[in-house]
């Protein structure tokens, strides 16, 4: 089996677990790996929990044996309680109302990304996750703020360094779906616009974290052992075909058994909602698609103690 990428939500919660610093106490190097605390050869996962961030020197160690597996969880043990660096640590952008604002303006662009500021040590993990995340955007979205040459301007009918004076602009904001002590789950959308354009677009992101422990959740981890990608998306085309309303070899194509297609999804408190972008499985015209499954249907494919986790046992009991 090939060892895939660790998910870009994954590895950016490791990191900022440790504060972009070694895990090792009083080592405080910033160049860092994300290292299998159990090998990648034994588990073949990449799970929240059983990774850690290290320097290059304290990785090889770790390798080596020199810092065996019962230390470093108990270093990343320490990152997570109330304890560890992320109580401690700040913010750099400014309050708006019951929220933050990542902004920056320059003469190519203007960027506005908007996160919530949650109370209580675990979801400021979440904020500062999110505010991460909104701060890759913003790196992309700078080195995108200017046509590199005049075979790209022909491309948009003008000239690149008139076009290039034109301020690219991005602004998110979200909702919040869920925020409870076991979940927080936000739709985000991004507005964005490009020099030369005809028009903009919209396009729909969603931040999912189980609060305690803290974890992010990927639609990998929602799929129970032995089940995969297109365990779920047969599950979800059963659905929609249900329906009668869809194009069969439009919805065929929009609901291809990739990670892609499936990552757009809400937890609720009574189960999950997948979201499906325009012209993804219909027109346009129709607009964005979604589709709701409770969480007892979705224990045909999924972890069924993830979903126990996941419910409002306030409200919903299977």
């Amino acid at each position: 089996m090939g060892r895939e990428a660790i998910p870009a939500e994954i590895r950016r919660a490791v990191l900022v677990e440790a504060g972009h610093r070694c895990a090792i106490p009083r080592c405080g190097e910033t160049e860092l790996d994300v290292h299998h605390i159990v090998p990648w050869e034994t588990c073949q996962k990449h799970e929240y929990s059983n990774l850690i961030a290290l320097c290059v020197i304290c990785h090889r160690r770790a390798h080596k044996g020199d810092i065996d597996r019962k230390s470093l969880f108990q270093y990343k043990a320490a990152l997570a309680s109330n304890a560890g660096p992320m109580a401690r640590i700040g913010f750099d952008s400014p309050v708006i109302e019951i929220r933050r604002r990542i902004s920056e303006v320059s003469e190519g662009y203007k960027f506005e990304f908007d996160f919530p500021d949650f109370p209580g040590p675990a979801q400021r993990v979440v904020s500062k996750n999110i505010e991460a995340w909104g701060n890759e955007l913003l790196v992309h979205f700078r080195s995108s703020s200017f046509l590199e040459d005049e075979a790209e301007a022909d491309l948009v009918g003008g000239d690149v360094e008139a076009l290039s004076r034109l301020p690219h602009r991005l602004t998110g904001g979200y909702r919040v779906v869920r925020n409870d002590s076991g979940v927080i789950s936000l739709e985000y959308k991004l507005h964005y616009f490009y020099s030369g354009a005809a028009h903009g677009g919209i396009e729909t992101r969603v931040q999912n974290f189980l609060v305690n422990p803290f974890r992010p959740i990927t639609v990998i981890d929602l799929l129970a052992d032995g089940k995969s990608i297109e365990d779920l998306a047969g599950l979800i085309r059963g659905k929609l075909r249900a329906t009668g309303y869809y194009d069969e070899e439009w919805m065929m194509g929009g609901t291809k058994p990739t990670e892609e297609n499936y990552s757009r999804f809400l937890i609720c408190n009574y189960g999950i909602e997948f979201v499906f972008e325009e012209y993804q499985i219909a027109s346009y015209a129709d607009g964005r698609q979604s589709l709701f499954l409770d969480f007892y249907q979705l224990k045909e494919v999924c972890d069924v103690d993830l979903l126990d986790r996941l419910q409002d046992h306030d409200n919903y009991d299977w």
